[in-house]
């Protein structure tokens, strides 16, 4: 009776390991983005926000636009546009992590992306971005005989705890608008 106890209670653990991985699976898949493999929208307002949509911690948010995305859009099929979009995340995130950053990346909308810093002042944040905008123009995206320059426009801001949101990106697209123009 003892050995059949310990057969069914091991197939107990074995399923619910069996169900946290699945779970785990199911979750990062609910939180990431199709086609760059970053965080997508749902994942801010989930796990970045509390209720009432205020940040859940502090650090800084970085905005940033895909030049020219609506025009390489409308001349090619989604199809191109999904591969820059690949490759622009693809050259953030490896740029990130190549310089041992702390960070989390969303694709908010079609061409903008957010990237939350964290231990690191504005300065840095700044500089990091620079280093890598400079980086990717040199970069070139190909489409059978067409290049792309992979260019993009940001803007930083520091956001703090129970700061709202919206307000934060509001105040971004403000000096995103101000960094295009």
């Amino acid at each position: 009776m003892h050995n059949e106890n310990e057969i069914i209670d091991n197939e107990c653990r074995i399923n619910l390991n069996e169900l946290k991985t699945d779970m785990d699976i199911l979750r990062k898949q609910l939180y990431t983005d199709d086609i760059t493999e970053s965080k997508n929208r749902l994942w801010v307002f989930k796990q970045k926000l509390n209720n009432t949509e205020t940040f859940n911690d502090f650090g800084f948010m970085v905005s940033i636009k895909i030049s020219n995305y609506e025009g390489i859009t409308k001349e090619y099929e989604s199809n191109v546009t999904n591969k820059l979009l690949k490759q622009v995340s693809n050259y953030m995130m490896h740029y990130m992590k190549d310089n041992h950053l702390n960070y989390e990346m969303v694709r908010y909308m079609e061409d903008n992306f957010l990237i939350f810093m964290y231990g690191l002042n504005e300065e840095e944040v700044e500089e990091h971005i620079i280093n890598m905008q400079n980086g990717m123009s040199n970069y070139k995206f190909k489409h059978r005989s067409k290049m792309f320059n992979l260019i993009f426009y940001s803007a930083v801001m520091q956001y703090i705890k129970n700061e709202s949101f919206s307000s934060v990106l509001d105040q971004l697209d403000e000096k995103l608008f101000d960094t295009k123009v």
